[in-house]
């Protein structure tokens, strides 16, 4: 996007792109030629939090509506625990929480690389993650839960699930709300 098209969108539109960039950079740095497992970081981090960021500036109808999609709760509590309690997507000694996800590499044995690299769900992790985050803060039950039903849809999916899936996801739920 170039600087004469941004005025045309609405804040809203212009966040949303932002995350379809982030999306797109995330994707982009996960495997070859450009395999950057910190890149993948910083733009999950930043996907979330452009995403998310969305719901405040629609009307209060549409808020409403946004806030009955699990993806977005989903999603919605990813933000707030990367935001609040740990760099989620990062294998860090000493964190509040273990990392929920499992990077799965690609062999490709006497020549090219030919998948990307991609970060699995650890489901048993997130759960805990969840139950951690409600015992220090039970006011956050009204995101947490919807969050958990969520993932027991995703763990009901042939395994594994990739983040770019979910991310992929929720990016086709929020670009009704934008349009």
């Amino acid at each position: 996007m170039q600087e004469p098209e941004m005025p045309t969108l609405t804040t809203a539109q212009l966040r949303y792109r932002e995350a379809e960039y982030f999306y797109s950079e995330f994707i982009a740095n996960s495997g070859p030629p450009r395999d950057s497992y910190f890149k993948m970081v910083c733009y999950f981090d930043a996907f979330l939090f452009a995403l998310v960021s969305v719901e405040e500036m629609i009307d209060d109808s549409a808020k409403a509506r946004l806030r009955d999609i699990d993806v977005f709760r989903f999603v919605k509590a990813l933000r707030n625990i990367t935001m609040h309690h740990s760099v989620l997507a990062a294998p860090q000694p000493g964190a509040k929480f273990e990392r929920p996800f499992f990077r799965h590499l690609w062999e490709s044995i006497g020549g090219a690389p030919v998948a990307s690299a991609k970060l699995g769900i650890r489901f048993d992790i997130f759960r805990g993650i969840f139950d951690a985050i409600e015992a220090e803060r039970p006011t956050e039950k009204h995101t947490l839960n919807p969050a958990r039903d969520y993932l027991l849809k995703l763990e009901s999916r042939t395994q594994p699930i990739f983040l770019e899936s979910v991310l992929f996801d929720a990016l086709s739920a929020v670009k009704g709300f934008v349009v």
